[in-house]
């Protein structure tokens, strides 16, 4: 995650905050260690105190809630540690205090996660359906055909599996339509990334043919043998601008973290977004943008719709952001700051504003306060700004999500939703706390621990609250053709 040292600064700060590993750090070896109960312990510990001692929710009297999970969560984890005999069951616990903050910007990642398993197909949610999505080639059992509708496993409906037994180690904002969309896939999938401690796989699911005929299903589960990871994968569409005539454009507003390549690639579509001020329609498809750096969300609107009346809409929100003041957020901001004068140099706006809060940090630091107000700035400057247009796009103007957009692809949302007359299609997104702004650490079994550093005050956006669009899309949101088509029809 990188900022563009070409617009000034910025309403959401982009920092590389991750830590360094040290290459004399090695990673738990799964033969050696006997003591996965300890080292299990151990994680749960420095994930605990990071979060004490760093995370704004360990100190926000406006959640009340955060502070309760952080002891309690970490007795429940505690107690689930005594099971832990492999890499995996200790991922799954450490999974398991992690999802009980709700707070999708706290995560850890295991340089070796292992290999996953299935059942041979994946489900996905149409409406309130959990439908089949994708099939096995070659399975040794029969398997349900494409769109068949699963309705219980092991005498158990789905969303009550799901809600009971993959739910606490993987996602539980269950208010989140997405969240169910995610939890679907993992009814047939034992997931290396998100392992279930001690899970007991289902052995039969009752399923809906697309006759109408019901028909039960006995599961055999294998290893992946590659297949999976293609139908988990979640597909991003080039970052392009495609003319469908007629006056209207589709822009695949995709990927917020664009290489120094997709950077140049970039500037020649905002050099093209600019001239669309005649166009009868835009629609921005956020479909596989999963966050990164606002500030390329900023130029591309910028660039369409002019930088005053974005400048505008951005400038029109009251929020404001709060440090929480920690050792391990100076420690990140120097990092960060390190990072930005060897990308952009000293000279830098990017360099000057992080230099600064930098500086602030350490005063609050030494003054033992709890808070650090960040300056306010917008994210959108017309002056040095790659994408300014100063008449902007008058047309009808269309925004697509799917259930993955979150952090930075959340912040975009903000700003074209907040449009007169914007349409919004597609699927409801996924959604964020209000805490953001990530640093990293590695935990003693070599796995990457990573928590957010401060809080939005006054967003108009609520806390965990996803958008959810006039127009939902029945069908599979990867397929852009059928999409678009859809999304032209609706039109």
């Amino acid at each position: 995650m990188t900022c563009n040292a070409s617009v000034l600064l910025l309403k959401r700060l982009c920092l590389m905050l991750f830590f360094v590993v040290s290459p004399s750090f090695l990673l738990a070896d799964e033969a050696q260690v006997k003591d996965w109960v300890g080292l299990t312990v151990n994680d749960l510990s420095v994930i605990r105190q990071l979060i004490v001692n760093s995370h704004p929710g360990a100190i926000d009297s406006k959640n009340e809630s955060f502070a309760d999970w952080v002891e309690r969560g970490y007795l429940e984890a505690s107690q689930l540690a005594r099971r832990v005999n492999s890499r995996k069951d200790s991922q799954a616990v450490l999974n398991f205090y992690i999802a009980g903050f709700k707070d999708g910007h706290v995560g850890q990642s295991q340089p070796d996660k292992g290999s996953s398993s299935w059942a041979g197909f994946i489900l996905d949610m149409r409406g309130q359906r959990f439908v089949v999505k994708h099939v096995a080639k070659n399975w040794p059992v029969p398997l349900p055909p494409m769109d068949s509708e699963v309705i219980s496993c092991d005498n158990k409906s789905v969303r009550e599996k799901l809600e009971s037994e993959i739910s606490p180690y993987v996602d539980r904002r269950l208010s989140l339509q997405s969240t169910w969309l995610h939890l679907a896939q993992k009814l047939t999938v034992d997931d290396a990334s998100y392992p279930v401690l001690a899970r007991d796989l289902s052995k039969s699911c009752l399923v809906a043919l697309p006759n109408g005929v019901r028909q039960n299903f006995t599961l055999l589960w294998q290893e992946d043998s590659g297949q999976l990871e293609a139908f988990l994968h979640q597909p991003q569409p080039p970052q392009t601008l495609k003319n469908l005539r007629g006056g209207r454009y589709w822009i695949h507003v995709s990927n917020f973290m664009p290489s120094a390549a997709e950077n140049a690639s970039l500037d020649k579509m905002l050099d093209v977004v600019k001239r669309l001020n005649d166009a009868n329609l835009v629609v921005l498809d956020t479909r596989g943008n999963r966050g990164g750096n606002s500030l390329v969300g900023a130029e591309i609107l910028s660039a369409l719709l002019g930088s005053q009346l974005v400048k505008s809409l951005d400038e029109s929100s009251r929020a404001y952001a709060m440090w929480r003041v920690s050792p391990f957020a100076l420690s990140t901001l120097n990092r960060a700051l390190t990072t930005m004068d060897s990308d952009y140099g000293k000279n830098s706006e990017a360099y000057k504003f992080v230099f600064s809060l930098t500086k602030s940090m350490e005063v609050a630091l030494h003054g033992k306060k709890d808070w650090l107000r960040q300056p306010s700035t917008s994210s959108v400057d017309q002056e040095g700004a790659r994408s300014v247009n100063a008449q902007g796009f008058k047309g009808k103007l269309a925004l697509v999500t799917d259930s993955f957009c979150a952090s930075a692809c959340l912040d975009f949302a903000d700003v074209v939703l907040a449009v007169p007359g914007v349409v919004h299609l597609g699927l409801p997104t996924s959604a964020d706390t209000l805490y953001i702004d990530i640093g990293a650490q590695t935990l003693p079994s070599g796995a990457q621990f990573w928590l957010p550093l401060k809080v939005w005050r006054g967003r108009a956006r609520g806390n965990n609250q996803s958008y959810d669009p006039q127009f939902v899309f029945d069908g599979d949101i990867n397929d852009t053709a059928a999409v678009q088509k859809w999304v032209l029809d609706t039109l």
